[in-house]
């Protein structure tokens, strides 16, 4: 028989298991963080915009989500296509989120890139070609900070959802349609990442606006 004196304290311990258990099972457990695709403008770094006639379900059916956007911005024969998806479920953001937003291109080359520019923000860069060729750039943003490198990042939030709700985390996709331009020039050059900049930071900026 257990002696009566560990009582209090497998109490304890058994209070701080549930936490879990009732933080997602029996709470919303979804943190609302005030942010929207909608801070997104139509006209971004000089370009100007039409919806790409995505199915108005493809956001919930890949990725379950409600919010997104999906756009292409145009100046004269530049053409750039922004995607840009909330979610709830992290992993179907930084798993080869390519094969959902650009599926059919066959990339063969991932990394990771800090531009001049911006720093601060690390930019998944995928390519056609070994030697550069048609690219794609994406970026992570979960609870105000950038994901680099999302294997260290879910064993973080795992620990994190032991004892709070869930966060959703974004994806900004670009690829540039102007296939000439985007095998020719540095990344850094490139119209995709001039867009992809200004979402970023109107993402950022407008929803923390609207938050005040």
């Amino acid at each position: 028989m257990m002696s009566s004196r560990f009582a209090p304290a497998i109490c304890a311990l058994l209070a701080i298991a549930l936490v879990p258990t009732f933080i997602h099972s029996y709470s919303d457990s979804a943190v609302v963080d005030g942010r929207s695709t909608t801070a997104i403008p139509e006209a971004l770094a000089g370009y100007t915009s039409t919806p790409s006639g995505r199915n108005a379900t493809w956001g919930q059916r890949r990725f379950e989500s409600p919010d997104w956007t999906e756009r292409i911005y145009a100046d004269g024969r530049d053409q750039v296509r922004l995607t840009v998806v909330r979610s709830y479920d992290p992993k179907s953001l930084y798993h080869h989120p390519e094969l959902a937003v650009a599926y059919g291109t066959d990339y063969v080359r991932s990394e990771v890139r800090h531009f001049p520019q911006r720093p601060d923000v690390p930019v998944h860069m995928l390519y056609t070609d070994r030697l550069g060729g048609s690219v794609a750039m994406y970026v992570l943003h979960y609870d105000e900070r950038f994901v680099e490198n999302p294997i260290p990042f879910q064993l973080r939030i795992a620990a994190e959802l032991l004892v709070s709700g869930r966060k959703p985390m974004t994806l900004f996709f670009v690829d540039d349609l102007s296939v000439s331009e985007s095998g020719a020039a540095e990344p850094e050059s490139l119209s995709a990442a001039a867009v992809l900049f200004e979402a970023v930071d109107r993402f950022v900026q407008g929803s923390s606006e609207a938050a005040r």
